[in-house]
Formats: C-alpha cells, structure tokens, sequence
C-alpha cells in the first residue's frame, strides 16, 4: 500500500497489515514446527469434531496466516478457501502447504469486508484473529453473512492484550513470564518489535474488553444462535510449554450456528 493512501486512510487496517508483513516469515517458522508436532493432530480432531453437522465440506479460513487450518483442513478432505489480509502471510501459507497448495484456495480479503455471495460457505474457522480486528462486530456480521443456513463458525482466540489495561492482568502475565525463565524454556513474549504490537493492541476494541463475554454478544447481534464456549480449549489444544507461556491468557472457542 501506497504512502499516499496510507496517509488519507483513517483505519489501522495498513499498520496491522505492515506490522503481520514484517513477522511472517518468523510466524511461519513458528507454525511450521506446530505443523510437524502432536499440536496439530489435536486441533484437527477439535476441528473436526466441532464441524460435525455443518452443511457440506466448504469451509472458510479467516485470517489464515501460515496456512495452520487451511492445510490441516485441506489434508482431511475439505475444500478450503484460505483468506488474509498480509500478502506475505499468504506467501508463507502457500510454501507450507507444499503440494496441498493446488487445493486451497489462497485470497487476499479484509475479514471485516469479505468479498464473497451469501451464503457461500458450509463453516467458518479462526483463529488467533479477532483480537487484532478494528471493528469485530462487523466482522462478525461478515461471517454470518457468508454462512449457509446451518453453518458453524468455530473462532479460536484469547484475550492476549487484556492485561495492557488490567492490572490484575498484568500481574498474572508477568508471572508467566517468571515461570517460563525458571522452566528455561522460549518466551513466546520474547521477539522483535513485540513493543510495536502492544502499541497497536492499545487501539484495539477488544483489549479494553472482557472476552468472551463481549464477543458472545456480538455473536448474537450478528444472528448467530446455539452459542457454545469452550473457555478451556487451550487445554485440548495447547503443549505444556504454550501452557506455562499463555497460562494467565487461556483460549476460548466460540462455536455459532447460523
């Protein structure tokens, strides 16, 4: 994106998308041993058995990143259309799923604006994205809209930046981190420009905001019905190290009918 538009554009939507450029390659590497690691045969089986039911086999990846859903999704047969809004993200998802990449259907869309018909798609998946979102209740709108009647959105997310307006919170995060240099083992908070991020989280509508509680009500002003949570998925989902790292951020999932 041009300095021009950025300057006439209001949205951080260019900041978010500079900040995703510069970490995908790093991201990428991070995946790619999630891919090769028990991570992803016990997400796959969370995915698979919370997609029971949906329509058909034509599912949405939302801010796929390194491709982590598209290409566990795409390997047990369903027809993937995996959508980002950093180039470089879907570069990095296109070279991880090797082989798998003629079967994925890459696109570079805004999750808050998707470019798709109504009712295009059989289920919608997530993850690690929501947080990052400018304006979550549209987008929210947008996932609704191109789910089938019967579609099942599954969003996988924490409330990772809360702690930046939470002093509780706050506490809590720096003993992970205390935890994690006594165990010796990566600081997943430890990376360059980890600064810049919790720069942008500050701007951020759901960092000031109690999650899921917050996102369970957007569902529903989307139309979403039969809500389910899970705020203790992490625990299906997670390694031990990724619990000593987020244990005061545990994930939730959130499953909506439409």
């Amino acid at each position: 994106m041009n300095a021009t538009v950025r300057k006439n554009n209001p949205s951080m939507l260019w900041e978010i998308e500079e900040y995703w450029s510069k970490r995908a390659q790093s991201y990428s590497e991070e995946v790619r041993f999630e891919m090769a690691h028990e991570n992803e045969r016990n997400w796959m089986e969370v995915l698979q058995r919370y997609l029971q039911g949906i329509p058909g086999k034509k599912v949405l990846d939302i801010g796929t990143g390194p491709g982590f859903f598209a290409i566990g999704l795409a390997k047990r047969g369903y027809q993937v259309t995996a959508v980002d809004y950093t180039w470089n993200m879907l570069e990095e998802a296109r070279k991880n799923a090797g082989d798998l990449a003629d079967r994925i259907e890459f696109l570079q869309m805004d999750a808050q604006n998707l470019e798709f018909d109504d009712a295009s798609f059989d289920a919608v998946v997530t993850r690690n994205l929501t947080w990052n979102l400018e304006r979550p209740g549209e987008a929210y709108r947008e996932w609704h809209r191109v789910l089938k009647k019967g579609g099942v959105l599954l969003n996988f997310d924490a409330g990772w930046y809360n702690y930046l307006f939470d002093h509780e919170k706050a506490d809590s995060f720096e003993a992970d981190r205390r935890r994690v240099k006594a165990a010796q083992i990566k600081d997943f908070e430890s990376y360059a420009e980890s600064d810049k991020m919790e720069d942008i989280s500050r701007r951020l509508i759901l960092s000031r905001c109690e999650r899921p509680a917050t996102d369970i009500e957007l569902l529903r002003r989307a139309g979403f019905k039969l809500i389910y949570t899970d705020e203790e998925i992490g625990e299906q989902v997670w390694d031990e190290t990724e619990k000593l790292n987020y244990g005061s951020r545990p994930m939730f999932m959130l499953r909506g009918v439409k």
